[in-house]
């Protein structure tokens, strides 16, 4: 097993110098799965002494770029890693439809997470490695500090006024904070809840209506006027901070925050206090749960690769192996394999709030919603309603044309 040096990447050194049959598997993680990949990786090759797994690290950013680049020049690794979110503008004519590969076993994983995920266009471009799901991560000793109930069965209202409880027992203190990348998920999931509508249709089509955003704008205002969350004058110095890294959670000012749950253990082992998780919040009438669960990354396998069989087996091993799924862990999330899943430690922090997340996801997932251009806009007027530079209603008016635009380009992409 060998991690591709800047060089390699560079000047591209034929691997079959190192052995029989090289397989590159570009992927992004952080060191965690990073490592965890590396362990399993030289696994297989112990038993395959004829493969190479050559490992293409990256930042979840840099990966998608090199996705987007080698896509467009037909230079795909044997092994990619993609995440859902890019499934409207994949290419798939570049990758290997896996229906057609033999020594690919799929058989131990739940068929609608295949066709919820890894179709388009009735061909099979990607495998799921682990599932992920949205939820809330809190400082335990904040709770108890605060004399809190168990957050594992909070609702939204719960969430209200204990916040408000928190802030006035001491006014520096908040509740929940929103990172600035997690206000798409809130918004999105706030409309679902409330009125069962997608802000953008399976067809690219706009799924709601001005009054729609204007109610979940209203909603955020209310978490800010409450002292749920921070005022936007503070809590937006430290919106792209990671927990781990933001000194209002790593001092206890600051006690729950909502969270993919790929990203709990590095949240875990940086912060000096025991964190807990719970469920994502929906209130006792929602029309949809509206929770994001999704795959923490597929993986698909390059049209022009050469090694289509051996990148299989591969991906059959990292997916279906106890061996495999115990080098992995949690890095990865929920394994998707039945059996894995079943064995895997009670004591994780992910897999109870991947399990609640799967039992009680949204009733659909449209790709389309998580397009970035799309979160910038959905993140740009909820700050504009959080600094009151405009109302609710003129901020839902203004996001409503451009959501529209976005609509609009999604519709002559389809054509």
């Amino acid at each position: 097993m060998r991690k591709l040096s800047l060089l390699t990447i560079l000047f591209f050194v034929p691997f079959s110098l190192f052995a029989d049959i090289a397989i590159r598997f570009s992927f992004w993680g952080n060191e965690m799965r990073f490592q965890a990949m590396e362990r399993a990786a030289m696994i297989y090759e112990e038993r395959n002494p004829d493969i190479d797994i050559i490992l293409d690290e990256h930042l979840y950013g840099d990966c998608q770029q090199s996705f987007r680049i080698r896509m467009r020049e037909g230079t795909l690794a044997d092994i990619s890693a993609y995440d859902y979110k890019w499934t409207s503008w994949i290419d798939e004519k570049e990758l290997t439809d896996l229906k057609t590969l033999p020594s690919l076993d799929i058989s131990a994983l739940d068929s609608s997470l295949i066709e919820k995920y890894s179709m388009k266009n009735s061909k099979l471009i990607g495998i799921p490695l682990g599932m992920n799901g949205l939820g809330l991560v809190y400082n335990k000793d904040f709770i108890d500090r605060f004399s809190l109930s168990d957050p594992f069965f909070w609702n939204w209202d719960d969430i209200i006024e204990n916040g408000k409880r928190v802030h006035k027992a001491d006014p520096t203190s908040y509740l929940l904070f929103v990172p600035d990348a997690q206000w798409h998920y809130i918004f999105r999931t706030f409309i679902l809840q409330n009125s069962g509508k997608h802000i953008i249709n399976e067809d690219g089509s706009v799924g709601c209506t001005a009054d729609d955003l204007e109610e979940a704008l209203c909603f955020i205002l209310y978490l800010i006027e409450t002292g749920t969350i921070p005022d936007f004058g503070i809590g937006t110095l430290y919106e792209n901070w990671l927990p781990q890294s933001n000194e209002m959670w790593i001092n206890g000012k600051w006690g729950m925050t909502t969270a993919s749950s790929s990203t709990v253990p590095d949240i875990a082992s940086g912060s000096p206090f025991p964190v807990g998780t719970a469920p994502y919040p929906v209130p006792d009438d929602a029309v949809d749960s509206g929770v994001y669960a999704a795959p923490t990354m597929l993986l698909a396998i390059s049209n022009k690769s050469e090694h289509k069989s051996e990148a299989a087996a591969f991906i059959s091993f990292l997916v279906n192996d106890p061996e495999a799924a115990a080098m992995l862990s949690d890095s990865c999330g929920l394994p998707v394999n039945r059996y894995n899943a079943e064995s895997v430690s009670s004591d994780s922090l992910v897999y109870p709030m991947v399990i609640s997340a799967l039992k009680n996801s949204a009733l659909s997932s449209i790709a389309y919603e998580m397009e970035d251009e799309l979160q910038v806009v959905i993140s740009e007027y909820i700050h504009m309603v959080g600094f009151r530079i405009l109302s609710p209603g003129e901020a839902a008016k203004r996001m409503m044309g451009r959501i529209e635009l976005i609509a609009a380009s999604f519709a002559d992409g389809n054509q």
